[in-house]
């Protein structure tokens, strides 16, 4: 008992913190702390946690991925790349869709905290557009995250079908109208927010020169694609961004000195030593273990577990690792309308839980207040979350 109190106390405690604006980092070695004490394990929990977060190459690959990526950003940034790419940009897009397509566009590089990459490339029609910081965030983390239901190279999509046997091109094509739906939700959110868009000059269309000022995540998302490693291939991006502006060797050392956000990687390094914590602690194991033993109705089950832990886990696929193979006995033969079910309540979870790293890195980088940004946020994830229970549940025969 003492362990799930601790682990309500935790959360509880990070809510708190982080709606008023106690730096991340802090807020979530505090709460892992707090778990930590109350799993009744000896307080060398700490020590072997520590141990894990660092010895694991993951961890390294992901602060050093973190890392580039704000160095990028700065890169493409202070070049002038960044603002020259989005004014050709424009004369294709009106604002509202360019803004959603550039999250959505970074949203093909699957990895914890890649919102942190479009941030930057939406800055500058944010900025003349006036958007507060609250919708800034809203848009560049909603639209990064519409891939779920429709990408045929999503880690998450394809552990889950994976796990429970049914074939990708069938979860698909069912959840393609729940992707347009996601996008239709975005835009109706945000859509209030550009009433009447600035009038630019007209210029003529200039493909190449486009094409060009999208080499950098062109070659990026591309190299990612083909098992590169983020840092790596982020690191290629930023080589092209130097060549591209014949920035001299010099002034490229500067984009490496200046470019790093420290707090940003130390976020990063935090929810990972967070997620330890959680795993060796136990804490989510025995509290699903506890819900499954009270009798509680089978939909309401499939419901309420996977938002618990795609919350607390703040990343889909470990979500995926947790919940499918303890409750797919419970609904066995699957089919996929009830994969999609669980599937939806970790995403809903994942993308509303303060410990979402897209949307911490986001939060920090336009420098958004967390309350104002759920504002939207919660009630779009929830009103999704809730077509997907109706239209699921229904199909799957669970009412």
């Amino acid at each position: 008992m003492l362990e799930l109190i601790g682990l309500l106390v935790a959360f509880a405690v990070i809510f708190i913190l982080r709606f008023r604006n106690f730096d991340f980092a802090g807020s979530i070695l505090i709460a892992a702390g707090i778990i930590g004490v109350t799993s009744g394990k000896p307080l060398t929990i700490f020590v072997d946690v520590l141990v894990e977060t660092v010895g694991d190459k993951t961890t390294w690959e992901l602060c050093a991925a973190v890392g580039l990526i704000t160095v990028f950003g700065y890169a493409l940034k202070e070049t002038g790349h960044m603002v020259e790419l989005i004014d050709r940009l424009r004369s294709f897009l009106p604002s509202r869709f360019l803004l959603a397509l550039i999250p959505a566009l970074f949203g093909i590089l699957s990895m914890p905290g890649g919102a942190l990459m479009s941030a930057p490339f939406n800055e500058p029609e944010s900025d003349r557009l006036k958007l507060k910081p609250e919708h800034r965030t809203f848009i560049n983390v909603w639209f990064r995250h519409v891939w779920y239901w429709a990408s045929p190279i999503s880690p998450s999509t394809l552990l889950a079908v994976s796990i429970t046997g049914v074939a990708l091109n069938q979860f698909i094509a069912v959840n393609f109208p729940l992707f347009l739906l996601t996008w239709v939700i975005g835009f109706a959110i945000s859509w209030r927010w550009i009433q009447k868009e600035e009038k630019t000059e007209v210029r003529e269309r200039d493909y190449r020169a486009s094409a060009v000022g999208l080499s950098p995540i062109l070659v990026t998302v591309a190299l990612t694609l083909l098992s590169i490693p983020v840092w790596g291939a982020v690191l290629v991006g930023i080589g092209i961004v130097i060549l591209i502006r014949r920035v001299d060797v010099g002034r490229a050392a500067g984009f490496f000195r200046k470019g790093v956000k420290l707090d940003i990687v130390a976020a990063v390094f935090a929810t990972l030593f967070f997620r330890y914590m959680v795993m060796a602690a136990g804490s989510v194991t025995l509290l699903l273990e506890n819900v499954l033993s009270m009798g509680v109705p089978l939909l309401a089950l499939l419901i309420v577990i996977p938002l618990l832990v795609g919350t607390v886990s703040a990343q889909p696929t470990l979500g995926i690792g947790i919940v499918f193979p303890i409750l797919m006995p419970l609904v066995a033969p699957i089919n996929v309308y009830t994969l999609t079910l669980i599937f939806a309540g970790i995403v809903a979870g994942y993308n509303a839980s303060p410990l979402h790293l897209c949307l911490i890195l986001t939060n920090q980088y336009y420098r958004s207040e967390l309350h104002r940004v759920y504002k939207y946020l919660v009630p779009g994830t929830l009103f999704l979350f809730l077509l997907m229970v109706v239209y699921h549940s229904k199909l799957a025969g669970l009412w």
